[in-house]
């Protein structure tokens, strides 16, 4: 910055902004004192400060400066043009004293203002800009006009000024001004929050207003300028297909404009890269619409190929007067832009171009001096000099704009690593980090270092995994970097949150809040991961702390869960680690309402804590217990298979509750049945009917039970019925057991092998029959009938009448069965005989 003065032994002083060495958030000023150019009187140097002091310490340098009789350079041009004949003469001379920031120049553009000329507007934006109050009462009166343009400098102007009462006024007037639906809409949300369902509410409303009234709202909605409104302009404009259209482009080039008089990075970054996407295909439409400087309708072309030129190079003349004038909101603003650009805004190259060759502003900020590139003012396009090269830029070559802001003004770097999508800018802050401020990873907030593990460009992740190590702690966490990372919507992040959580575990598991902050976490990783660091810690707790754990868990159990699942890990340490605290503090009938009326995760503490209380056997009763067993909640299966498994006497002597379970659609409830009914408790007393009734289960694992307790208990059971009875069972498998069972361990004698007589004879004349098990009958009658001749007889009938229905496959067999009995007893009645 420059300031001078007409006489005097120093009439020209410079002052400059320098970096202090090792620090990227101290800066010092630097101001040199000359009698001309070239010839220097004097050097002073202020600092070093914080750079958020930056500006405060300048208005004070130059204040003292200006009472000396010095002014900023320029000043006094403008102000001998700011009554030039020509109006557009008179409006770039307010535009640039309000950019150059003297205050002396506020009375002659109030006085000019009076005039009313075709230039107000300009001049009112650059009193906002200058910041004094005395511009107040001309900014209200503009903010109320009609004209857009006025209006829009006019409440910019009232916004910059930091003037409460009016900026409230216009934000009345705008509300007013909005379309009905949009009016009713916004004043059903809460605008100082961003919200996620406000936002989409007012993108329903937005959607079903005119094509006509669509970007006015958005427009007012800028204006209002709360955060829920800002958000929302963003997410349309980012978004929307056509606000290069008639109606739609008008209100789009206002927010552009408040944009830049707000510095409004992110906005201006929005709507400038559509602008440039939009640009690559002619798209330009005839109209009749209303000017925004003088109210009249008229034909035009709505976004021409010179308005989009036009809109592009103001964009950068902005961004090189920030340069200028306000350097640390340049690599702001500058940042912001370059992080809007996807990797989908390449293009294929086409000719001696490149991917980026018509992405204007990308190239301007990034590219300029690049010597491989050649820029056409024309176009606006950036083509390589020589395409068949392939030389690469030196290490230390600086291709940017402003090289020198940048490094005066590094902190926006840091939005870079954290929010830039393409690659090349990713390459460009790791590059200017690593080799010129390798302290500024330290600055990183906690976002912008969540943001950087997930960059596109792995040197960057690498970066910030090393600064993350660095900071962290796990005798003193970083809890705000923890909290952001938790609440991160990316797993891959939560992963790492869920890392650190079980390195600094020492430092939270004693610390009951937040203990419950990450049991409770709606995160299932974190939450599950958290309770079994907590289960591990809480034996060598103190028992006042574990008392006041038991209790705080318990009041999150009883009360109801605010999302599905979200009590799982409380429920995890109420069962695992606090079951003596809690039986300590509840009473049975306590135990039973949490189980009864509360929340699954109540059910499953309160379902483990059921199980170590003997007594509630004869309270609660058979009936209840075994509802609890065939509950959905494991837990509560597990308390009754306590219960049951601590009341063996009564089982034993009533067996049936046992029965029951071995049906349950719950594999451990009949696993836990079967386990019983093998042991303690005698399968036998539940009889022929209980082992067949097992058998004729649909499950497959009871059937196998039943075939087993059949098999262990057939001596002692009436085997003819209990053959009979599943030979008639419907399923293959346990018919074939039948066989089995009767062939391997029938009993020896004509009495055992007459009783099931039926028996075989069905087998071989099923309708369905089973190949392997009418050879296993045959056979197993053969050497029966061979023993002796009252079973040979048994034999010769079931045999003889197989042999009648001359069935295909074993009508041979039966008959050598027949024909050897009939040789060893030749009384036998048979259907062979013997020939002479």
């Amino acid at each position: 910055m420059r300031m001078f003065r007409p006489t005097g032994p120093e009439r020209l002083v410079a002052i400059a902004v320098e970096p202090v060495a090792g620090s990227a958030d101290r800066i010092s000023l630097r101001v040199q004192r000359f009698f001309k150019r070239g010839a220097l009187t004097g050097t002073e140097a202020y600092g070093p400060f914080a750079l958020d002091e930056l500006e405060d310490r300048l208005a004070d340098l130059s204040d003292d400066l200006a009472s000396a009789g010095f002014t900023r350079a320029g000043v006094r041009a403008m102000l001998d043009r700011i009554n030039s004949p020509s109006a557009r003469r008179r409006a770039l001379s307010a535009l640039r004293l309000g950019w150059i920031g003297d205050r002396t120049a506020v009375d002659p553009l109030i006085d000019r203002a009076t005039l009313e000329g075709t230039e107000l507007s300009c001049v009112v934006e650059a009193l906002g800009r200058l910041g004094d109050s005395t511009a107040v009462p001309l900014a209200r009166v503009e903010a109320a006009r009609k004209l857009l343009s006025r209006r829009r400098a006019g409440a910019e102007a009232l916004r910059a000024l930091g003037d409460a009462e009016g900026m409230a006024e216009v934000s009345q007037r705008a509300v007013d001004r909005l379309p009905q639906a949009m009016r009713d809409g916004w004043k059903a949300v809460d605008a100082s929050a961003v919200d996620e369902d406000a936002l989409t509410d007012l993108e329903a409303v937005f959607a079903h207003l005119d094509v006509k009234e669509q970007f006015l709202a958005l427009d007012t909605l800028y204006e209002i300028g709360a955060p829920l409104a800002v958000a929302f302009v963003r997410r349309v404009l980012a978004t929307h297909a056509d606000l290069h259209r008639p109606h739609r482009w008008r209100y789009t080039k206002s927010i552009l404009r408040r944009a830049t008089l707000r510095d409004d990075g992110e906005t201006f970054a929005v709507v400038t890269r559509r602008v440039e996407l939009l640009s690559r295909k002619p798209s330009a439409t005839m109209a009749v619409v209303k000017s925004g400087l003088d109210g009249q309708s008229r034909q035009t072309r709505v976004f021409s190929t010179p308005t989009q030129r036009h809109v592009r190079k103001a964009a950068w003349r902005y961004l090189e007067r920030l340069a200028r004038y306000r350097p640390a909101r340049y690599t702001e603003v500058a940042a912001a832009v370059l992080a809007a650009y996807r990797p989908e805004d390449r293009e294929l190259p086409k000719g001696n171009g490149d991917e980026w060759s018509r992405v204007y502003l990308y190239n301007r900020i990034l590219r300029r001096f690049d010597g491989r590139l050649f820029f056409n003012p024309k176009t606006l396009r950036t083509s390589v000099v020589n395409p068949k090269a392939k030389a690469a830029l030196l290490p230390t070559a600086r291709t940017e704009s402003f090289p020198l802001v940048w490094d005066a003004y590094p902190r926006p770097l840091l939005t870079l690593l954290a929010e830039a999508k393409v690659v090349e800018v990713q390459q460009f802050a790791l590059r200017a980090v690593t080799a010129r401020h390798p302290e500024l990873p330290r600055l990183a907030t906690a976002r912008q270092l969540v943001g950087m593990l997930t960059a596109v460009f792995p040197d960057t992740v690498t970066l910030a995994l090393s600064e993350l190590d660095r900071r962290f702690n796990p005798l003193a966490p970083d809890w705000a970097l923890l909290e952001v990372m938790m609440a991160d919507e990316r797993a891959v992040i939560r992963e790492h949150a869920v890392a650190l959580l079980t390195r600094c575990a020492d430092a939270w598991t004693t610390d009951i809040e937040r203990l419950v902050g990450f049991v409770g976490s709606p995160d299932a990783l974190l939450r599950s991961t958290a309770a079994s660091l907590v289960l591990a810690a809480l034996p060598t707790a103190d028992p006042w702390f574990r008392r006041e754990l038991a209790e705080r868990v318990l009041a999150i159990l009883q009360a109801p869960e605010t999302s599905e699942g979200i009590n799982d890990g409380f429920a995890r340490v109420a069962r695992d680690g606090l079951a003596e605290e809690l039986n300590a503090i509840l009473g049975l009938d306590e135990i039973l309402a949490m189980i009864d009326r509360g929340s699954t995760a109540a059910k499953v503490a309160g379902g483990a804590l059921l199980g170590s209380r003997p007594e509630a056997v004869d309270l609660l009763g058979t009936d209840r217990i075994l509802a609890m067993a065939m509950s959905d909640i494991a837990a509560v299966r597990q308390s009754a298979h306590a219960l049951l498994g601590s009341a063996l006497a009564r089982l034993r002597s009533d067996p049936s509750v046992l029965f029951a379970l071995t049906d349950c659609e719950w594999k451990d409830t009949r696993a836990f049945a079967f386990e019983l009914l093998r042991g303690p408790v005698d399968v036998a007393a539940l009889g022929l009917d209980g082992i067949v009734g097992l058998c004729d289960s649909n499950r497959t694992d009871v059937q196998e039970f039943g075939r087993e307790m059949a098999l262990k208990h057939f001596d002692a059971l009436d085997s003819a019925a209990l053959l009979q009875r599943l030979a008639e069972h419907p399923s293959p498998v346990i018919r074939r057991f039948a066989v089995d069972l009767a062939v391997a361990h029938l009993k020896e004698g004509f009495v055992a092998l007459s009783g099931l007589e039926a028996f075989f004879r069905r087998a071989l004349l099923d309708v369905m029959p089973d190949r392997r098990e009418k050879v296993l009958v045959v056979d197993f009658l053969r050497e029966r009938g061979l023993r002796d001749e009252r079973q040979a007889e048994v034999a010769s009938r079931v045999l003889g009448e197989f042999v009648r229905t001359r069935g295909k496959g074993d009508f041979e067999r039966a008959l050598d069965a027949l024909v050897r009995l009939k040789l060893q007893y030749p009384q036998v009645d048979s259907v062979v005989g013997v020939s002479a």
